[in-house]
């Protein structure tokens, strides 16, 4: 390798450092700012869970066929295998017997090209231009009321939840259709409760749970993004530092057989 291919090399890896830094800063401003908003929101998703905990005393997911699956992640790449183990969860549940004509949501643009080589026909639609921004729970709302038409009992939303900073793992929420929760589920025994009133709080709440999954689910992608940053630029330093020492190596090579020829020349000449 020449001496010129290496300095371009070298050239190339600096400028690749710089991009892979700055990615990380962006991801780690966007993950400060997720986690503030997750702070607001993770009550209302954890007090609903307690409320289905609490009420319910139900899961009927193993008796239920077709459910409504919603695959929570992103248009954007760079994070890792964040979006790739959401997508392997949904297909093993796809793969269940039962589960042959159940339908997915792909909440971005990366569940759909994963999922459209093996299950295509699965797919009922998907929402596009998510992660740029924080999700909200208009957007949240929107998605939902898009699944009106879809005809379900129980729906999964698989996300990614954050354990420590750094470190995630698959978990998924389940939801259950407004009249068979009112009619076989505990709450239905709530009489001081007027029926639509608890209609109206179990279509708010499942939104509301959409819309916590979203946050979370964000708020590992802007960590697992800023990790994979961060370990980008790491490997492209490493390669330039090695890089640099071929070069100084090859540079150094070349000036002392130059210095060589030089000084054998000059001792032919004062000999004639």
């Amino acid at each position: 390798m020449s001496l010129r291919t290496i300095q371009k090399k070298i050239q190339s890896y600096g400028n690749i450092n710089k991009i892979t830094s700055s990615l990380k800063l962006v991801s780690a401003a966007k993950l400060a700012k997720t986690e503030r908003l997750l702070k607001d929101v993770r009550p209302f998703g954890h007090g609903t869970l307690s409320f289905y905990k609490h009420y319910t005393h139900i899961n009927m997911l193993d008796h239920i066929e077709n459910h409504l699956i919603f695959a929570i992640t992103s248009d954007r790449g760079l994070c890792g295998g964040i979006h790739t183990s959401i997508v392997k969860k949904v297909k093993q549940e796809l793969d269940r017997p039962d589960q042959k004509l159940a339908k997915v949501v792909c909440v971005g643009q990366k569940s759909e090209e994963l999922l459209a080589k093996s299950h295509k026909s699965n797919i009922l639609f998907t929402v596009f231009k998510i992660g740029k921004d924080n999700p909200t729970f208009l957007e949240a709302s929107k998605i939902f009321n898009e699944c009106n038409y879809a005809d379900f009992i129980a729906c999964q939303i698989f996300y990614n939840r954050m354990v420590t900073r750094g470190k995630s793992h698959v978990d998924w929420i389940s939801i259950y259709n407004t009249d068979f929760l009112l009619t076989v589920a505990h709450i239905a025994s709530m009489e001081e409760v007027e029926e639509e009133n608890m209609r109206s709080y179990i279509e708010f709440s499942t939104v509301s749970l959409l819309f916590f999954a979203m946050v979370e689910n964000s708020l590992c992608e802007h960590s697992a993004r800023m990790i994979a940053m961060d370990s980008a630029s790491k490997n492209v330093k490493s390669l330039s530092e090695k890089l640099s020492l071929e070069y100084n190596r090859k540079r150094q090579f070349k000036i002392t057989s130059d210095l060589i020829d030089i000084v054998s020349g000059s001792q032919v000449i004062t000999e004639k």
